[in-house]
Formats: C-alpha cells, sequence, structure tokens
C-alpha cells in the first residue's frame, strides 16, 4: 500500500484511518461510518451478519489480550496509535466460516479512558474469492495510520 495513493477517514467513535484512495467505505447509514473497507464496491445490509467488505473495524467490550484465540496460529504484540495491541492470525477449523479461512485481526486496549475498558477490533477475513495478502498488506498500513483522538476518546 506504501505506493497507493491513500484517503483518511473519521469514524464517529473517535479515530481516523488512511485507506487506499479507490477503496469504498461505509457511508455511516447502518454501521458508523468509517467502518467497512474493500476493493469493490458494496453496500451494508441491513439487520445481517453477512460479511462484504475486505476490511472492518469496530470498537467493542474490552477482551482479554492475552487469552488464547481459537485455531492461533500466530500474535505478535504491538503498538497502535500509541496504545498497546495484538496482532493475531488464525486459520479457522470448522464453523462459520469455511475450514481454512485465514483470518488477521488488531485488538487495540483503548485503556481505561473508555467506558467498560473498550477495544478497537480490526480484521480482514480471507473468503473466497477476496485477497487476502493484499487486504492483510491493507490492514497493516491502516493500522500503522490509525490516529485516535484528544478527547480520550478512541
Amino acid at each position: 500500500m506504501a505506493a497507493e495513493e491513500t484517503v483518511r477517514c473519521t469514524n464517529a467513535a473517535g479515530f481516523s484511518v488512511a485507506h487506499p484512495a479507490d477503496w469504498s467505505v461505509n457511508r455511516g447509514d447502518v454501521l458508523p461510518g468509517c467502518s467497512w473497507f474493500a476493493a469493490e464496491p458494496f453496500t451494508v445490509p441491513e439487520a445481517s451478519d453477512v460479511r462484504l467488505a475486505d476490511i472492518t473495524l469496530s470498537v467493542q467490550p474490552g477482551t482479554d489480550l492475552f487469552a488464547r484465540w481459537p485455531d492461533e496460529i500466530a500474535r505478535s504484540t504491538v503498538e497502535v496509535g500509541g496504545r498497546p495491541a495484538l496482532r493475531v492470525e488464525q486459520v479457522t477449523g470448522p464453523g462459520f466460516y469455511p475450514e481454512g479461512t485465514p483470518i488477521t485481526t488488531y485488538v487495540v486496549d483503548l485503556g481505561p479512558a473508555r467506558d467498560g475498558d473498550e477495544v478497537l477490533v480490526a480484521d480482514t477475513v480471507g473468503l473466497p474469492g477476496s485477497d487476502h495478502d493484499r487486504n492483510v498488506e491493507v490492514l497493516d498500513a491502516m493500522m500503522a495510520s490509525l490516529a485516535l483522538d484528544g478527547a480520550g476518546r478512541v
């Protein structure tokens, strides 16, 4: 992604990220804007768990960063936006996604300034037909660009 032109978007939860300028980003009609990103145009469906985006970002209740994840094959402790974070790689067993699906996830500890010790979760899932290697490269670059606002929010 280093050679690609990027643009920055801001999520209402108080973070911004740079993403490839030619990628689609959700507008915020169904989910908060700047939450879903994809190389191809998409529309966020209402009341659905269908994954249409190559990369998703969401603020979620705190997660134990040090617990082992199911189907985990690699993990590293990193810093994202000046906050401690975890980068986890998984290859799924039988379950929600087809067996053997690669998933790369960042969990960013937002600290005590957030109610309930919330975390920012950013991930990409290598579903059939997706370019998982490219998406991981974009996700890594997005996390390197993450900026948190100064108001104690994400």
